[in-house]
């Protein structure tokens, strides 16, 4: 009778020390690519604090109990999900997803119930605002882990630039954007458009449906507006189909290709005869900017994490389980969610994304650099990158939202 009391005792304790955590991303469908790197960050991040003793909450230390959800890039999946972790399971905060709408409607549910949500997508800028911000609004426990679209598009521009044209025999005057036609392509193109306009480009902008895999017939009218520049904006998957075929038909002088970690670039052997630049979100694994982000990729792929195109996502979302553990710790209970809002608003953290502390804003975003790359034509490891500050202030008809 008193082992089995003791028993019970023990497992009582054990429940005490559990800090449900919610991971929703795409295992599956057409974003795995990114949606893997969000799964990979978090049981990086929770074997981490786990190991070093769990987080210190008043008298109880807690240990992180991860609950993954595949939502197999679906929108219906994603709201079941949220609702099982929100309503059964109880987790404390969510993180995902990495597709943009998807983040949107998952905190309709996570705001009423009070779970904190970290996304890392830039189209949470759209709805975060006073409003819907403040302590009665719907997005008050919501926070955006990448910087606002309008600095991500205004660095990646610049950089490209700056990479390319000392490469081309005249600066380059004619852009054109080639981008999924969905709603994150329109969302993200909308704000680059504007980007490279700000940085002197005439810009035209060319959409192809999401499932494409014969990009040919577009490329080869793209190939007839002389484009200096053609700018592969935003699936790093969709992009890996079409730049070869793009080479082939010799549609530009000169490509970027976003989402393509040089280190993909590397590992596939791609080879052009023309300055090629590169964008990582937001530093890049395989040419990593800070020691502390090159420590950090080999203990993430150590962990079994696969070497993707989108590798680098996993760093929008892993310092934030550093930072929320952090302001657990300062508030001394893990179920007073509206005291753990105040304190990452007020606080800062230096994880390995940054080397400049992060800070979220009045609407819970942050800034951060990006890095870009150039690899050396007719080569497939020679690259020069470099890391992009951004703008001050949205281009002009960039309502910055």
């Amino acid at each position: 009778m008193a082992a089995a009391g003791l028993a019970m005792a023990l497992q009582t304790a054990r429940a005490d020390e559990e800090l449900p955590i919610g991971v929703i991303a795409a295992q599956s469908g057409s974003f795995v690519s990114a949606g893997n790197t969000i799964v990979g960050a978090a049981n990086l991040a929770a074997q981490q604090i786990n190991d070093a003793g769990g987080i210190k909450v008043g008298d109880k230390t807690y240990k992180i109990k991860l609950y993954i959800r595949d939502n197999r890039t679906d929108v219906n999946v994603t709201i079941a999900s949220a609702r099982e972790l929100v309503n059964d399971i109880g987790v404390k905060a969510i993180w995902g997803t990495e597709t943009h709408d998807f983040s949107v409607s998952m905190a309709k549910i996570t705001g009423p119930a009070k779970v904190l949500q970290f996304s890392g997508n830039s189209s949470l800028g759209a709805v975060l605002d006073d409003k819907a911000v403040a302590e009665d609004g719907w997005l008050h426990y919501a926070f955006q882990s990448e910087p606002q679209e309008w600095q991500r598009s205004g660095s990646t521009a610049k950089g490209v630039l700056s990479l390319l044209t000392p490469q081309l025999k005249s600066p380059p005057k004619h852009s054109v954007v080639f981008v999924g036609n969905d709603a994150t392509g329109q969302y993200l193109s909308s704000h680059y458009v504007k980007a490279l306009e700000a940085e002197g480009q005439k810009v035209d902008l060319v959409q192809y449906p999401p499932d494409t895999t014969d990009f040919s017939p577009l490329l080869t009218r793209i190939k007839g507006m002389k484009p200096d520049i053609v700018h592969f904006w935003y699936n790093g998957d969709s992009t890996l189909t079409a730049f070869p075929q793009a080479l082939k038909l010799g549609v530009a002088p000169s490509y970027f290709l976003f989402g393509v970690d040089p280190g993909i670039y590397q590992e596939r052997s791609l080879k052009a005869n023309v300055p090629v630049t590169m964008s990582c979100v937001p530093v890049c694994w395989g040419s990593s900017p800070y020691p502390e982000v090159k420590q950090y990729f080999d203990k993430y792929f150590g962990l079994g994490a696969a070497k993707g195109p989108q590798s680098s996502v996993s760093l929008l979302y892993y310092d934030y389980f550093f930072w929320y553990a952090k302001a657990l710790e300062k508030v001394g209970k893990i179920d007073d969610p509206d005291a753990v809002v105040a304190e990452l608003l007020k606080s800062d953290y230096k994880g390995v994304v940054s080397p400049v502390p992060l800070v979220f804003n009045k609407h819970h975003q942050v800034t951060f650099a990006t890095e870009v790359c150039m690899v050396e034509p007719n080569t497939s490891d020679k690259f020069k990158c470099a890391v992009e500050q951004p703008p001050a202030a949205p281009p002009p008809g960039d309502n910055g939202g």
